[in-house]
């Protein structure tokens, strides 16, 4: 596996060892380091002469209280010591082993957030793969049901339908019956005419009839007359 800052881009790496290096300015009211140097030591006083508190290793944070133009600087050790060293034993930044460490902690930090993005962004990925299934799911169900319900509207008109083609066959039924009605008083009326012209039909030939006998035998009579007369 390569180191974090192996992976870096050139220009960055030479960024970052660049502010590693850099001493910086002390001031006032602030934290301070320890220089480079293996060991540094406070005192009392600003001299040689004043007596030595405290030696702190290259690295320490200090507080700085107070910076003077005679290149000596108060400071409050962390355990709560407070005396004087020389400015050029303090800079404004860690030692550059402490800055190369962060730098490191650093990038480590930023290539498992970028491990923790490429997690997220895949599992946001899969959800919106997920949820583009579901949606294209849910179209498939919904053309189905657009089929279904066009289904059951047909089914439903059948009934409608077919009740309108009876309500028109009823009425053309009807109409027909109607008709069948007039036909049948026509054909009564008729077979009454009928009846009643047969009837005069007969009443005529038997009265013609009658009159025909009744000429016959007058005529027989007189021809029986004028033979008694002769």
């Amino acid at each position: 596996m390569k180191h974090p800052l192996v992976s870096l881009p050139p220009l960055i790496l030479s960024l970052l060892l660049l502010m590693a290096v850099w001493p910086g300015v002390v001031q006032a009211q602030g934290t301070a380091y320890i220089s480079d140097d293996l060991s540094a030591h406070i005192r009392t006083g600003k001299t040689l002469q004043h007596r030595i508190l405290q030696f702190l290793s290259s690295g320490t944070a200090v507080t700085v209280l107070q910076v003077d133009d005679d290149g000596y600087t108060l400071i409050r050790t962390p355990n709560g010591t407070e005396g004087w060293i020389e400015s050029r034993f303090l800079m404004n930044r860690p030692h550059a082993r402490e800055r190369l460490a962060q730098a490191e902690r650093r990038i480590e930090q930023l290539e498992g957030n970028r491990g923790e993005q490429g997690d997220r962004i895949r599992g946001l990925t899969a959800e919106r793969d997920s949820e583009t299934q579901r949606a294209d799911a849910l179209s498939a169900r919904l053309a189905e049901l657009e089929r279904e319900l066009e289904t059951l509207r047909e089914v439903a008109a059948e009934p409608l339908e077919t009740a309108r083609r009876n309500e028109a066959l009823g009425q053309a039924l009807a109409q027909e019956q109607a008709r069948m009605a007039a036909l049948q008083d026509q054909n009564r009326a008729l077979q009454e005419n009928v009846r009643r012209d047969w009837f005069l039909v007969g009443a005529g030939v038997s009265i013609g009839s009658l009159l025909l006998g009744i000429i016959l035998t007058r005529i027989r009579w007189r021809r029986r007359q004028s033979g008694w007369i002769d």
